[in-house]
């Protein structure tokens, strides 16, 4: 029987995701402002944000969160909630996708005390069939966010809210689902997200060196949070020499021309040193990573010999010879990319660039940007369990 009833669900999902005006597959982005009642355009970041129901969801109730204009005045999408009272342990957002794609899936979570009750709620979010995130809180006035890239295998993927021991009511501010190039990450990683074990990716950071405030859409087609890195953030970032600031006095390149579409709004900043640079993530736990290590030659004077250092990424197994400097600088400054995946992370590991030697070139290392994602120790279920069953149920 409930073999049938899911076959049943899924033709009728098949049949919605079909439908001219009522389920278009996306193959772009598509940005949902969870507990708004209309559509609208956000004048500071440019994105067009639709509600979220009865499009992608029909259970659940509107809320709004009136400290969110005075904490977050550039996050339209803060002053809206839909949230989850009722006693089911599950409720899902349904989004038609195109088979055998990939997918940069976000949800962000701004609690503000909407509900009036001052006590931080925790529960967990789910994309298909897999739990992905403990959606936890330390300060009500802090949002969080879990942002995951996956492949779709069939024409749905599902984002779910579930309750956890606390017994808290879910709830969910946006949601960001964002159709990701062919070409967006190499063949390798590809094989990870595509192959028998389906991996999935959490992303852990995303550096801006010497940025000036955090940089989304439109700087970013797909609005990921670029965090800015001042070089007095000894945090992250670390150097035997004094750090230098560093911002593009010509026009840095497409960003499309390399693997990770880096915005050249975070490429034309960076930080450089005439000694080693050592970037540290401060993580407690070991997790295998996937690194995009994005760089570009900033100074016009530079030529082939200028600027050439190492990165060793600890955990790779060597260190690699990088020179920023292309023929087309003269015109453009040229962006490029290191890509590093299955490194083992462990506490303490870092990412050091430091200059070439025995022949020193006269300007040192320099970091532009840099972004990690987390893959997951477990395949992603597919829709095809008794779990997934409920699911779809509970659409």
């Amino acid at each position: 029987m409930l073999t049938l009833l899911i076959a049943v669900l899924e033709a009728l999902v098949c049949t919605l995701s079909s439908a001219p005006g009522v389920w278009a597959q996306i193959q772009g982005s598509v940005f949902v402002d969870c507990g708004s009642m209309a559509s609208y355009n956000d004048s500071i970041t440019n994105i067009s944000w639709v509600p979220d129901a009865p499009e992608y969801i029909t259970t659940g109730v509107n809320g709004s969160v009136p400290s969110a204009p005075s904490i977050y005045p550039n996050f339209s999408e803060f002053t809206t909630v839909r949230y989850f009272p009722d006693t089911r342990a599950k409720n899902c957002y349904g989004f038609p996708v195109m088979p055998n794609s990939t997918y940069l899936v976000r949800g962000t979570f701004f609690y503000g005390n909407y509900d009036g009750r001052t006590t931080l709620p925790s529960f967990q979010m789910a994309i298909d069939g897999t739990i992905v995130a403990n959606v936890t809180f330390d300060d009500a006035a802090i949002f969080v966010y879990h942002e995951f890239v996956v492949a779709s295998v069939s024409n749905v993927t599902f984002l779910c809210l579930l309750r956890d021991s606390s017994n808290s009511v879910p709830f969910i501010s946006a949601i960001s689902f964002s159709s990701l190039p062919a070409d967006f990450f190499n063949s390798t990683v590809y094989g990870f997200l595509f192959g028998t074990q389906r991996i999935y990716f959490e992303t852990k950071y995303r550096l801006n060196f010497d940025g000036d405030g955090l940089v989304r859409h439109p700087d970013d087609e797909f609005d990921r949070y670029w965090f800015p890195i001042q070089r007095s953030n000894s945090t992250f970032i670390q150097s035997t020499s004094p750090l230098q600031s560093l911002v593009a006095s010509k026009r840095v390149g497409n960003e499309g021309s390399i693997w990770g579409y880096p915005p050249a709004t975070v490429m034309d900043t960076a930080l450089t040193s005439s000694g080693n640079i050592t970037i540290t993530f401060p993580d407690d736990y070991n997790y295998e990573y996937i690194l995009s290590f994005y760089y570009a030659e900033l100074n016009s004077t530079a030529n082939a010999s200028s600027r050439i250092f190492y990165i060793e990424v600890q955990g790779s197994g060597g260190d690699t010879l990088l020179n920023p400097y292309s023929d087309s600088s003269n015109a453009v400054f040229t962006a490029d990319i290191e890509n590093y995946w299955s490194i083992a992370y462990s506490p303490g590991a870092d990412i050091v660039l430091y200059p070439n030697q025995p022949v020193s070139s006269p300007l040192g290392p320099i970091a532009n940007a840099l972004e990690t994602w987390e893959m997951s120790a477990n395949p992603m279920a597919t829709m095809t369990n008794n779990e997934d069953g409920e699911l779809l149920i509970w659409l």
